[in-house]
């Protein structure tokens, strides 16, 4: 699943920044990362009900099946390399010079966005993975309320990528600088959470439900400008290497899920409490805030 899934968003990346405008670009990231997190949704919403259907092998199977006639679709509607705008015009794969992974590494502003996105992930995996625990945990809801609960927060996120990108791109359109605009984007989707996040750790676990959910959705709602930020910036300093940058920054937040999610579990065994990670997450955040700030660039770096 995983070596299927790592290509992805790499090959999602490659074919926007070869065939969309950069004009446009956040707007085509944010509608398809509507559709990324919409799938967030759809699982959060059904999936209680087919483990108590279907059980959940049944469960592996239906998202399994599921995956062909997305499978069909994609392989319908994507254009070869020789079809893009890009390569008709000279530029494209074959125009560009080969780039190794310690160059890219060499820039600084291919470690803003390593740092952003590893930064990003970190949340990311923890809200996706941890947040019907800590209803169920912390709030005392059942397995099904709070799979029900946590959709909410995921629905926001995926209306406001949506909206991110259109808000972004009218930005660029009436003539504000890319890179006022991209440090902007980035650091507004960071500062909402941090605030978010220690408004709800200082409440502890005594959080009531309504406020945990009202913190949960401005923290997904607002990181979701994210998407305008670092993510369209692989775009915007890599044009033709826009996948393979992105394949290796989302190495770094791919590690960021694996330790994020299990030391969530470490600290709530430890301590007790969902509190000390609230903390821990808004004191990342910071440090991206920061890193994006010094470092980035808008500039084609390779």
């Amino acid at each position: 699943v995983g070596l299927g899934e790592g290509v992805v968003l790499p090959s999602m990346n490659s074919l926007l920044a070869t065939t969309i405008p950069q004009a446009q670009r956040s707007s085509a990231l944010g509608t398809v990362f509507t559709g990324f997190h919409c799938g967030n949704l759809v699982g959060l919403a059904i999936t209680p009900f087919l483990l108590q259907a279907i059980g959940w092998r049944g469960l592996f199977v239906a998202f399994g099946l599921l995956g062909i006639p997305m499978l069909l679709l994609w392989q319908s509607c994507v254009p070869s390399q020789s079809q893009t705008p890009t390569s008709k015009a000279g530029g494209g794969k074959a125009a560009a010079r080969d780039v190794s992974v310690l160059e890219m590494l060499s820039k600084p502003a291919v470690w803003a966005i390593v740092i952003v996105n590893f930064i990003n992930h970190w949340g990311y995996f923890i809200y996706l993975n941890w947040l019907p625990s800590y209803f169920n945990t912390a709030l005392g809801f059942d397995l099904r309320a709070s799979s029900l609960l946590s959709f909410l927060p995921w629905a926001v996120m995926a209306l406001g990528s949506f909206c991110s990108g259109a808000l972004v791109d009218a930005a660029l359109q009436a003539g504000y600088p890319l890179r006022a605009v991209r440090r902007s984007a980035q650091t507004v989707a960071f500062a909402g959470p941090v605030a978010a996040l220690l408004l709800l750790g200082s409440k502890g676990d005594a959080a009531s439900p309504k406020f945990a959910v009202l913190c949960f959705v401005a923290t997904l709602g607002i990181s979701s400008l994210g998407q305008a930020g670092f993510v369209a910036n692989m775009s915007d300093i890599a044009p033709k290497h826009a996948g393979r940058l992105f394949g290796l920054c989302n190495t770094f937040g791919s590690f960021a899920g694996i330790v994020g999610v299990s030391a969530v579990g470490f600290i709530v065994e430890s301590t007790g409490s969902f509190a000390p990670v609230f903390f821990l997450t808004a004191a990342l955040y910071v440090v991206g805030i920061v890193c994006w700030n010094l470092l980035l660039s808008t500039e084609v770096q390779f």
